[in-house]
């Protein structure tokens, strides 16, 4: 009996310890509390409020938690270096936000997926499209994370001229603003600095990294009860809904009202007109789809973020009514010479803005914008660009207003207007694959205007303080919004999984279709984009006296130096490509400066110094790439530090600006120009290479010492 009565304690001993090893018992809320690591960084994830209490994300989720497995977890924000340190001696705790390496799944205790981090780049000047772009450029990463180890697996062929670390996000961004580094790369969760203006690039569309729970091996019985929770509100999209509410309660918080500003939004309306019928890219434009840009993404955070009652009026004629009507409030305003002291309303950066002119490719280009006088020019109807014809001409041209860019096209097809004169992006993107634009048109000139656009707010109104700060988180929500991710689902029958084959089948035979349309349009791009680039060289040398073989020698010497240097084959062709567009900032040079036989005087020095601006300010908009900007920004500037427009030294220039700047100047040396007999080929490399390590960079220098006969020869095979 007490044989059989062992057996049975024996074998209810067992059952007991299997049942607890499938299903842990939950700490209860006697328990002592339990650490959550956290890193902090004021940002969705968490941060404190005017009082000091802690909210976010994790805050919520970990509450969550709380009550319902009747844990005392407790949020302890410390620093990147410690939680780190604390992670990788598996120190007693849970930690909140690890990303999920290869490495770390396969050594540490991680819950599943929450979301994933999307891997960018912030910069305060310049954009990357891909990988590579970031090859000779000065680079962030914050110390201690797993984002630089990421990139460095991923993309091993990148070359940063200059690797930084930082110990905080804050850290970096002040290092970009203190010109300090070309880009801070992180995961997106960690860019919320919502005080200043940075542009946020995408180039690595391929690496997402997903954010978990991590747990100390003591603690890893709570890991089964949280992968249930977030599997489950993963399913219920309630993760989702989660991370969304704490993004927008951030930038509400980041938004500081006063009483008297609270009282106003709470008992008035906002009226804001905006154009109706015509674009202000980037701040507004116009598609079959609707409105977009940066004036309806602020409009909707108004009304998202702070309940404001906003009254949208689209109008026509809209500059005109603007200027005559006084609005207040002006998401899109105009900025020209009349009136300079308006810059005194303005909430946010200002653009650079040029309508563009257009004629028949047989008809000769604009050199001057005297010569359009007593012609007839085509503009859209109640457009901008009418209203800066009549200022400018008055009578003295015939204005053919026309409802569309199709009636524009047909007018010019037929005679009937000898040039159209519109915004640049508006007319590009109804002209790009348009055979009659390709075969019929080309962009003759610019119009000489010093105009700039942006948003204005009268510096008496109540808001002004508050649509300050909401221009400057809506630039930073429009940029970093998030994209839903679908669930994944758990199971699937038999039929189920019938269906879906079926339904991927025929999305491969979409996607297969999608990926030659996009190839083709891909294609039609670069035709497009090589069209500009030709007719703005054209553009350029009837503007400059330059030759065409002036320009093709600088392409080839550029190309010379960049295989020598062994950069990436890409940026070799587009440093080939762009190099004609160096100085295009000239046709915004007044003529009698540009011409001048004599020395200029030291104003008249500053004006033309200004071409490197206003040319990096005409093509930002035309996407040509980071290449082409710096080449056209830069490439005045010198290796000493003297070079203008930002002095930049050393390896602060772009590579690409500084083999512009050699082989730009040993052309000019070598031709004749009225002021001055062309040197001998002898001669020109004295002057380069006196200038090393003053004007140009020694290493490009040491590579001319080798590679001069190639000059030479290139100039001869290519002489005026």
């Amino acid at each position: 009996m007490k044989q059989r009565w062992r057996s049975l304690t024996r074998l209810s001993l067992y059952a007991l310890q299997l049942v607890i090893l499938l299903f842990p018992v939950p700490l209860n809320a006697a328990s002592a509390p339990v650490p959550v690591w956290l890193y902090d960084a004021d940002n969705f994830e968490f941060w404190r409020d005017a009082n000091g209490h802690y909210q976010g994300f994790y805050q919520d989720l970990i509450k969550a938690i709380n009550e319902k497995y009747g844990y005392q977890l407790e949020l302890h924000p410390v620093s990147g270096a410690e939680i780190n340190q604390r992670f990788q001696e598996n120190q007693h705790g849970l930690y909140a936000g690890v990303l999920r390496t290869e490495d770390r799944a396969r050594h540490n205790i991680l819950s599943v997926r929450i979301f994933d981090n999307e891997v960018v780049a912030a910069s305060l000047t310049r954009t990357a499209t891909a990988p590579e772009d970031f090859n000779q450029t000065r680079v962030i990463f914050r110390r201690n994370d797993a984002t630089r180890e990421q990139i460095k697996q991923r993309y091993p062929g990148i070359k940063f001229r200059e690797l930084l670390l930082a110990e905080s996000s804050a850290e970096a961004f002040q290092m970009l603003r203190d010109n300090k580094a070309d880009f801070y790369i992180n995961d997106d969760a960690e860019m919320d600095d919502t005080q200043h203006y940075y542009t946020i690039s995408r180039p690595f569309t391929d690496l997402r990294i997903p954010a978990t729970i991590g747990f100390s091996p003591d603690l890893a019985g709570m890991r089964n009860n949280i992968n249930l929770l977030l599997s489950q509100w993963q399913q219920e999209g309630r993760l989702f809904q989660l991370q969304e509410q704490n993004q927008r309660d951030y930038l509400v918080s980041r938004i500081q009202l006063t009483p008297q500003e609270r009282e106003w939004i709470k008992h008035n309306t906002l009226v804001v007109w905006l154009p109706k019928n015509e674009n202000f890219a980037p701040l507004i434009w116009r598609d079959k789809n609707g409105y977009h840009g940066s004036a309806i993404n602020m409009i909707k955070d108004m009304r998202e973020l702070l309940n404001m009652q906003v009254d949208v009026r689209y109008v026509d004629n809209y500059v005109q009514r603007m200027r005559t009507e006084n609005w207040p409030v002006r998401l899109v305003d105009v900025l020209n010479d009349q009136n300079p002291q308006h810059v005194n309303g303005m909430i946010g950066p200002l653009l650079a803005w040029h309508n563009a002119w257009y004629n028949r490719i047989d008809a000769p280009f604009i050199r001057d914008e005297e010569q359009v006088r007593f012609q007839r020019i085509g503009v859209l109807r109640n457009s901008y660009a009418a209203l800066y014809l009549r200022e400018r001409f008055g009578n003295d041209i015939t204005l053919v207003q026309a409802s569309s860019v199709d009636d524009l096209l047909s007018a010019i097809d037929s005679h009937r207007v000898d040039f159209i004169l519109g915004d640049l992006s508006t007319l590009e993107l109804s002209l790009r694959g348009n055979e009659l634009f390709r075969g019929v048109l080309k962009v003759a000139g610019f119009t000489r205007s010093n105009d700039q656009i942006g948003a204005w707010v009268a510096p008496d109104h109540p808001l002004h303080a508050v649509l300050t700060e909401i221009h400057r988180v809506s630039s930073f929500r429009s940029q970093m919004e998030r994209h839903r991710e679908v669930p994944s689902m758990m199971e699937f029958s038999k039929n189920t999984l019938k269906v879906i084959s079926v339904v991927l089948f025929i999305t491969a035979l979409f996607s297969l279709f999608l990926v030659l349309l996009m190839r083709r349009q891909m294609k039609q791009n670069r035709m497009v984009n090589r069209s500009i680039v030709e007719a703005m060289e054209k553009v350029n040398r009837a503007h400059d006296d330059e030759t065409g073989s002036h320009i093709q020698r600088v392409s080839e010497y550029c190309g010379l130096l960049a295989r020598a240097l062994k950069l990436p084959h890409k940026v070799t062709r587009d440093i080939e490509h762009f190099a004609s567009l160096h100085d295009v900032g000239k046709i915004a040079v007044p003529e009698q400066i540009l011409r001048k036989n004599g020395p200029l005087t030291e104003e008249e020095f500053k004006e033309m110094k200004l071409h490197t601006l206003k040319g990096w300010r005409i093509i930002q908009g035309l996407s040509l790439g980071p290449v082409a900007e710096n080449i056209i920004h830069y490439h005045h500037e010198k290796w000493d530090g003297s070079g203008y427009p930002e002095g930049l030294k050393g390896n602060q220039i772009p590579i690409e600006a500084r083999i512009l700047a050699l082989a730009d100047v040993y052309d000019a040396l070598r031709q004749k120009r009225v002021y001055k007999p062309g040197y001998t080929h002898e001669h020109a490399c004295e002057v380069i290479l006196a200038g090393g390590g003053k004007h140009f960079d020694p290493q490009l220098i040491a590579l001319f010492r080798q590679l001069h006969p190639k000059f030479k020869a290139i100039y001869d095979s290519h002489a005026d």
